[in-house]
């Protein structure tokens, strides 16, 4: 199918842009202990690295060896006793605005163990969006038009989440009734501490696979 337009412009930022059929087949597949990679399946999903360039940020010096090794600590403090290769237990991590908001098909939100949102204020998120040169895609390089965040980015964003907040205000207070109906876990500190909220994500991984729910 098409691609969605928006003000005029493509739109790579909304529901309608995603292929669930197949993103929903490779998680199931993952989950079933079959690699992305592996298998006939038609059609066969396949992968980007994602080479992203964001200028003037170097995301090594940014999340410095402090950051790094008191996260390894902290994961290696609730790991499980030393198993056998096949008995280890595996965690996929999908990362996007449009995971388990409202136009998102069910099936595939059932698919998610755990669903976290990170808030980022308008300013911020136009910020680290703008700073990006461009994206590689299945189709190329990829570099936003003039006017692309504001036009769609967040309209988007906002039509998508403005459910997790009360009166629908995207940089306001979190609605805890509806959060917590979804299972959506919120980080509530700041928004712009990676240390501080890369902990805080990590521990909520963690506590998920303690439970053995995976």
């Amino acid at each position: 199918t098409e691609l969605p337009y928006r003000e005029g412009l493509l739109d790579w930022d909304s529901a309608q842009s995603l292929d669930w059929p197949r993103l929903e087949d490779a998680v199931t597949r993952w989950r079933d202990g079959v690699s992305i990679k592996e298998g006939k399946v038609n059609p066969q999903p396949q992968f980007q690295q994602d080479a992203t360039a964001v200028a003037g940020h170097d995301t090594k010096e940014q999340r410095g060896d402090g950051i790094t090794q008191a996260l390894l600590e902290q994961l290696q403090a609730g790991a499980p006793t030393p198993a056998p290769v096949r008995g280890l237990q595996r965690i996929l991590i999908l990362d996007g605005f449009l995971l388990f908001t409202p136009s998102v098909p069910a099936a595939f939100r059932s698919l998610l163990d755990l669903k976290i949102l990170l808030r980022a204020p308008y300013a911020d998120a136009k910020r680290r969006r703008e700073s990006r040169s461009g994206y590689v895609t299945m189709e190329g390089w990829w570099e936003d038009p003039p006017g692309y965040f504001d036009k769609v980015v967040w309209p988007n964003y906002v039509e998508e989440n403005r459910g997790f907040f009360v009166d629908g205000d995207v940089e306001g207070r979190i609605d805890d009734t509806m959060c917590e109906k979804e299972g959506v876990k919120v980080w509530v500190g700041e928004t712009d501490g990676l240390a501080k909220t890369l902990m805080w994500v990590s521990g909520e991984i963690r506590k998920v696979v303690k439970e053995n729910r995976f």
